[in-house]
């Protein structure tokens, strides 16, 4: 009895410690002689972040110059390219057919439905890997569809050692 009397007491000494204590912000609206550096750092956290990017795209705005064949190198990327990294993107194409044809995943995602656009050979801004957001699928189609996800320039190479891909979207909604 002795035991949960002195509980009972410490948790409530707790609460009204804690009750009582005011929070930083209160403590720093009190207090006129507050540290400039403390009133900053609260300004600076306070500030609005800037809303991530999105860009509504189409496989024409990932297209660079590359000689079919050639060796892949960022240096080709253009600067418009290099900004949709890491943003928001939607995408307009079709799911390259595989032996899945329902409960997809991840597919690769290509500029139109022939049977192009990845692999050896095949212009590697043709195409982007996409894996879909934790617990989404969605089946194959014919029909062209919409993908919004977060879009990222990592290379994927082959089973002969060449880079097939290097766009990747992930986190990805079908729309």
């Amino acid at each position: 009895m002795k035991n949960q009397s002195f509980v009972f007491l410490l948790l409530a000494s707790i609460c009204i410690t804690w009750l009582a204590t005011p929070s930083r912000a209160e403590a720093q609206q009190t207090s006129p002689a507050a540290p400039k550096a403390a009133q900053e750092k609260t300004s600076k956290q306070t500030k609005p972040q800037t809303a991530p990017k999105k860009f509504d795209l189409t496989f024409d705005d990932l297209k660079f110059d590359m000689e079919k064949g050639s060796p892949f190198s960022r240096k080709l990327l253009t600067p418009k390219i290099n900004e949709y990294h890491n943003s928001t993107v939607k995408l307009r194409g079709y799911i390259r057919p595989s032996f899945t044809q329902t409960g997809l995943s991840k597919f690769i995602f290509v500029r139109d439905n022939k049977e192009c656009c990845f692999g050896p050979g095949a212009a590697i801004f043709d195409c982007v890997l996409v894996r879909l957001e934790a617990g989404l699928e969605t089946d194959f189609t014919v029909r062209p569809i919409s993908i919004e996800g977060k879009f990222s320039l990592k290379e994927y190479k082959g089973p002969d050692g060449n880079v097939w891909s290097i766009y990747r979207m992930t986190d990805a909604k079908v729309k």
